[in-house]
């Protein structure tokens, strides 16, 4: 599975987001979460998710993520 995430640049509830995705088993076991973020943001991941790759385009930052189950 692959799952792309988009949410507004001045978004805080990502990690909130990201719980319920992995509360609600909705990813994978070999599945990716793709995130795109303002290339400035710094946000926390919770628990169990892992950066997998990083890429910059402008002002854009595109994380690919993955989850340790």
């Amino acid at each position: 599975d692959i799952i792309f995430l988009d949410p507004p640049y001045k978004d805080k509830n990502l990690e909130n987001l990201l719980n319920e995705i992995r509360d609600q088993k909705i990813l994978n076991k070999n599945g990716i979460v793709i995130l795109h973020r303002h290339k400035n943001e710094t946000d926390p991941l919770p628990k169990g998710y892992q950066t997998i790759e990083q890429k910059v385009y402008g002002i854009s930052k595109i994380i690919f993520l993955s989850y340790l189950y």
